[in-house]
C-alpha cells in the first residue's frame, strides 16, 4: 500500500514540478530596426527621433532607454571591419562625445565573443550605464540610469536584454 501511495504521489506531483515553469513577463519596443524584448514589465516614456532612442520606466522607477539602428548609418561604421571592430568604433564615438563635454567616462566590460562593450557616463547626477552591442547589420544601444541598482545590477539587466535580443 505504502508502494501504491509513493508511485501515486510521483504519478502526480512529478509532472507538475517538471511541467510548471517560471512565468517571464516580458515587455517590448519597437526600434527602428525591428522590436527588442527587455524583461518585465515596462512604460514608455518617449523617443529622442534624433538617436531613435525610447525611453521607458518600470514600477521601481528605473529609467532605461534602448536603440536599435542600422550600422551603415553611423558616420564611424566599417563595412569591411569586423562586427566588434565597429562597436569598439561606436564605443569610442560615443564616449569621445561625452569626454569631449567634460563627462567623466569608463569602459567597464568588454565581450568580444557576444560582441558587446558596457560602459558608463557620470551626468554629475547618476551614472548612465550603456552596453553597446552588436545584432545582424545594426547596432543595439542599452541604457540604464537609476540609483535603485547597484552597477552590477545594472550590469546583470543589461546583459540579460542583450542576450535575449542577440
Amino acid at each position: 500500500m505504502k508502494k501504491l501511495n509513493l508511485i501515486f504521489l510521483l504519478l502526480f506531483f512529478l509532472p507538475n514540478s517538471i511541467l510548471c515553469q517560471e512565468v517571464v513577463d516580458y515587455s517590448s519596443v519597437k526600434t527602428n530596426s525591428g522590436e527588442v524584448k527587455i524583461p518585465g514589465t515596462w512604460q514608455q516614456l518617449n523617443t529622442a527621433k534624433d538617436t531613435g532612442q525610447t525611453y521607458l520606466t518600470n514600477n521601481e522607477g528605473v529609467i532605461i532607454a534602448i536603440a536599435q539602428n542600422p550600422k551603415k548609418s553611423y558616420p564611424f561604421f566599417k563595412s569591411n571591419t569586423s562586427d566588434f571592430e565597429n562597436v569598439k568604433l561606436f564605443y569610442t564615438w560615443d564616449s569621445d562625445y561625452y569626454k569631449e563635454n567634460k563627462f567623466k567616462t569608463e569602459k567597464i566590460k568588454e565581450n568580444s565573443d557576444l560582441e558587446y562593450i558596457i560602459w558608463k557616463y557620470n551626468d554629475k547626477k547618476l551614472d548612465n550605464v550603456f552596453l553597446f552591442g552588436s545584432i545582424n547589420n545594426n547596432f543595439l544601444n542599452l541604457l540604464v540610469y537609476t540609483d535603485n541598482w547597484n552597477e552590477e545590477e545594472k550590469i546583470i539587466f543589461l546583459e540579460k536584454i542583450y542576450k535575449l535580443n542577440k
